[in-house]
């Protein structure tokens, strides 16, 4: 007999884990997953969403420091710079979720302020606020907690397909400035920490169920 049961394919996209986990969840998105989900995607559409974000003002060679990576304006009116801006990545969890941060360097400084035309940096502003944060993944680190209480095979592939985002954008911008070094925590790091950490805490499993309110007879 074959099967009629619902399953992803080997290499999923997010529409298909979102399809996957509406099928074992009688047709809706529960509200977790769609926080999480929603974030995920809002991360992924950095290149094709039309308003501003960290990564395209990173990338804007108008803002880049012509001057001190050697470059210049062509005849054509275009910047030419065969040396991009170095960044530093860093990868954390906070309590807001995962995130991912870019550093300038001045030198070999790594800055987390604003500067602007200052000779040393190889950005002509470099703007914190609009610029630091590359990608947030909201309450990641509990999701991943509640995974591993009573979620499923869906909610697993959502974790999954989030470090693979992560690691489509890291690529993304090593083929555009020059990453020197990407730090930090990562999602899978996360993820194994946690699944050690249940593994071998029973009490914060059990936590996770209820027990019975009633008093035995021989209590009283």
């Amino acid at each position: 007999m074959s099967s009629n049961r619902a399953s992803l394919p080997a290499d999923p996209k997010l529409k298909d884990i979102n399809w996957y986990k509406k099928q074992i969840t009688w047709g809706e998105l529960p509200p977790f997953y769609h926080m999480v989900a929603s974030s995920v995607a809002e991360s992924e559409g950095l290149f094709t969403h039309g308003f501003d974000n960290a990564v395209k003002r990173i990338l804007d060679k108008r803002n880049w420091n012509i001057n001190k990576l050697g470059g210049h304006i062509n005849n054509q009116g275009n910047i030419v710079c065969e040396t991009p801006p170095r960044i530093a990545l860093e990868q954390t969890f906070t309590e807001r979720g995962f995130e991912m941060y870019a550093y300038p360097y001045a030198k070999d400084k790594k800055i987390d302020q604003y500067v602007k035309n200052n000779r040393l940096m190889e950005f002509s502003v470099w703007e914190p606020y609009s610029m630091k944060l590359i990608i947030r993944v909201n309450q990641l680190h509990k999701f991943i907690d509640y995974y591993f209480k009573c979620g499923d095979d869906a909610d697993l592939a959502l974790i999954q397909y989030a470090q693979k985002m992560v690691d489509d954008i890291i690529n993304f911008l090593k083929n555009k400035v020059n990453v020197v070094e990407v730090t930090g925590v990562t999602i899978d790091k996360m993820y194994q920490l946690r699944e050690q950490q249940f593994a071998n805490d029973d009490e914060a499993l059990l936590s996770t169920l209820q027990g019975s309110q009633q008093t035995s007879n021989k209590d009283k």
